[in-house]
């Protein structure tokens, strides 16, 4: 979960200190529709896994995405 953490707050350009696990667009301002898509790039291209429209919509934390790795096979 660190890693991840670490991969949202660098995307977001945020210090890591400022992300958890429930963190999403709810808790950080800075987490608005755009840079969703861009946390979405770096998942799949960190991951090595891609992600259904669904998914993404439905992903609104750190943790959700968390789950939804662990569901892939991946641990984040």
């Amino acid at each position: 979960m660190r890693q991840l953490c670490a991969l949202v707050a660098d995307v977001l350009g945020v210090g890591r200190d400022m992300v958890s696990a429930e963190t999403g667009p709810l808790t950080l301002p800075r987490w608005d529709s755009l840079n969703h898509m861009r946390i979405v790039a770096a998942v799949e291209e960190t991951y090595g896994v891609q992600l259904a429209t669904e998914e993404i919509v439905s992903t609104l934390s750190v943790n959700d995405f968390a789950t939804l790795l662990r569901t892939k096979g991946v641990q984040p």
